[in-house]
């Protein structure tokens, strides 16, 4: 097969760049490839001995006139693929049309998303030219499921393959960190952006970021990886905020020893067809906070709306939690037949989306009762699997669902059970479990008291009652429920049918590096051994940090050294940091599951081992000590009254 691309990148002429390799890499499958870059140098570079890249050396428009002339001389090709559906698919349109070639084009933009076409009169007149062209193409190329699905809600009906960007992971694996301790004394954190400093790549939204995360951790500085004509305008935006100190710009250069010692990479970009950066940071091990764009989603950074995220950002900074890259890419070889296989679709016309799987049976019909940020987040990430979820709650749009929770297969409650002066509650679960349809399964994702869920199966024995415990974090939330660590589905009747029936709820769940069935019980202890010990150790860590305070010493060196311990974790060492559900940093155990759970669980202690009078004590100890950093701290004062009354 003969293959003509046509493409934009000038890299396709440096012999060390990726872009070459890649090349060479595809020439290798085919009989011959030429490749024209239609406003590149006046060159003719020989890649290898079947491939060579030529440019014209003039402008867009006479180097486009310049490549149609050249195909048309070039031996007919079987296929010509275009790099875009522009400026370029056009000229390879032409080209194709006077050749008899088939004509295949690359889409490597988000193009249909509003900001691309609201971003200049030329981007609308892109977007026309794209509809244009994609309606006459043999076949189509995007790098993420996401432009697929742009594409067919268009009614593209040329096949489309999904296809990301050679990325060389092999490379990133042997890079080297960078010594930031050297490199960057002043920060003990470090956040980083690599962008090309363009307006569409939205930096400046990073910047404000972090001023905010600034606030909430002073040791934390930002890096910025590229160049480009916002540079000046970016350094202007540093000075205005007051945090010039904080900021290094290191201009255009190699992004992997970076991704390899930051802390955080902020990615804010208007819009992404791909988002490499994404990719990279993740497969570096770096957490990656994303504006919804692009792929970033799908492989695993945590999803920021515009508003939120640098609280979101600050949350996750707080963690040290690593990154991890949940999609799976292509070794070199495997890319070669995938783009092979790719390439060929224009001359065969059999559709072959690449990594889509086909449905193994019916899916069940899943309920969400309760639209918090628990269930919303849950019934979303369920919905971006396909499943068909009917959501009800007393908020619009939502609340006319009621009736239908009763014909759904499996349902998910995620209601409060609030902890208040008169006890832990479990009423407003009780009556969602009375709205599931007889021989249906409800699974309980509410905090529950051990023993609870057992009690609510008896008092509705033609419901199967679950507990399924979340492990959801306010700030990350959506993340969370995609990359979960463990699931866990506690079951009240240890029978082989129910026992099947537990095991179909894991199976809809987003797979785990841990899954348990086991019994409610069991489940409902799981949720409180967590919370109930990361709240003594953020108490614990805050009276640490008094003693050592008081005695002169410096207690994030205590606190690193500490967490360098493989037993004891890094999340949860800060004895300041910002609220769980968006108050202002204070010190203590807050947010909406700590206060009440721990108080939940000593008053049970209390009610089960009322001999046990230093256990009591110890659990009151804690609990009154958080209580005092709470109210000093004026944090979560709402969350307190709550719980204990005013």
């Amino acid at each position: 097969m003969r293959v003509l691309v046509l493409s934009t990148d000038w890299n396709a002429f440096n012999e060390s760049s990726a872009v070459t390799k890649r090349l060479q890499m595809q020439a290798r499958t085919v009989e011959r490839m030429d490749v024209l870059v239609p406003h590149g140098p006046l060159q003719l570079v020989q890649i290898s001995g079947n491939a060579s890249v030529r440019g014209f050396g003039l402008g867009r428009v006479l180097g486009s006139l310049r490549t149609i002339a050249a195909g048309w001389r070039l031996q007919r090709p079987d296929v010509v693929s275009a790099q875009d559906p522009f400026l370029t698919g056009f000229v390879a349109w032409i080209i194709a049309w006077m050749r008899g070639s088939k004509l295949h084009l690359q889409v490597h933009t988000d193009l249909f998303d509003p900001y691309f076409g609201g971003l200049s009169l030329g981007n609308r007149l892109k977007v026309l030219l794209a509809r244009f062209l994609l309606t006459r193409a043999d076949s189509v190329r995007v790098v993420s499921k996401r432009i697929a699905d742009s594409l067919a809600a268009r009614g593209i009906k040329a096949p489309v393959t999904v296809l990301p960007v050679f990325v060389d992971l092999e490379n990133l694996k042997k890079t080297e960190p960078l010594d930031k301790r050297e490199r960057y004394p002043n920060f003990k954190k470090i956040v980083l952006v690599v962008a090309r400093l363009e307006k569409e790549k939205n930096v400046a939204a990073s910047v404000r970021a972090f001023a905010e995360i600034a606030k909430a951790d002073t040791s934390a500085g930002l890096v910025v990886i590229g160049s480009g004509s916002q540079r000046v305008p970016l350094e202007t935006l540093a000075r205005e905020l007051g945090i010039t100190d904080k900021v290094v710009f290191e201009g255009a250069q190699d992004p992997f020893p970076f991704y390899k010692s930051a802390d955080l990479v902020l990615v804010t970009s208007e819009y992404e067809g791909f988002g490499m950066v994404i990719v990279e940071a993740l497969a570096a091990g770096c957490p990656v906070v994303s504006y919804d764009i692009g792929l970033a989603r799908e492989a695993g950074a945590v999803i920021a709306k515009v508003g939120d995220l640098p609280r979101v950002a600050t949350a996750v900074l707080s963690e040290r939690k690593r990154g991890k890259l949940t999609l799976s890419f292509p070794n070199e070889a495997e890319y070669r037949e995938l783009w092979f296989a790719d390439i060929s679709l224009s001359v065969s016309g059999v559709e072959a989306r690449a990594g889509e799987k086909k449905s193994t049976g019916e899916q069940p019909t899943v309920g969400y009762v309760g639209q918090g940020f628990i269930g919303k987040n849950y019934a979303d990430e369920l919905e971006s699997r396909g499943f068909k979820v009917v959501r009800y709650s007393l908020e619009e749009p939502y609340r006319n669902n009621k009736d239908k929770i009763k014909d759904c297969d499996i349902v998910f409650i995620a209601v409060p059970t609030p902890t208040t002066p008169d006890g832990f509650s479990d009423t407003i679960v009780r009556q969602t479990v009375g709205l599931v349809g007889e021989g249906k399964v409800a699974v309980i994702k509410s905090t529950m008291l051990p023993g609870m869920t057992e009690k609510i199966q008896k008092e509705f024995p033609k419901q199967v009652v679950m507990h399924s415990p979340e492990f959801l974090r306010e700030a990350t939330a959506a993340y969370d429920a995609a990359h979960p660590d463990r699931n866990i589905v506690g079951i009240c009747t240890d029978t082989p049918e129910v026992r099947a029936l537990g095991q179909k709820v894991i199976s809809i769940l987003p797979p785990a590096p841990f899954e348990l069935v086991c019994s409610s019980v069991e489940a409902e202890f799981i949720k409180y051994a967590g919370n109930n010990w990361l709240y003594i150790k953020v108490v614990y860590v805050n009276i640490l940090y008094d003693l050592v305070q008081k005695l002169g010493g410096n207690y994030e060196h205590v606190r690193d050294a500490f967490a360098a311990d493989p037993r004891m974790g890094r999340s949860h060492l800060d004895p300041i940091h910002a609220s769980g559900h968006g108050g202002p940093p204070g010190r203590g155990a807050g947010g909406h599951c700590f206060i009440k759970d721990f108080a939940a669980f000593r008053s049970m202690y209390e009610q089960v081992f009322p001999e046990d009078k230093a256990g009591i004590e110890a659990l009151k100890g804690m609990e009154e000590k958080n209580v005092k950093l709470l109210r000093d701290a004026h944090k979560d004062l709402d969350l307190l009254d709550g719980v204990y009354g005013k």
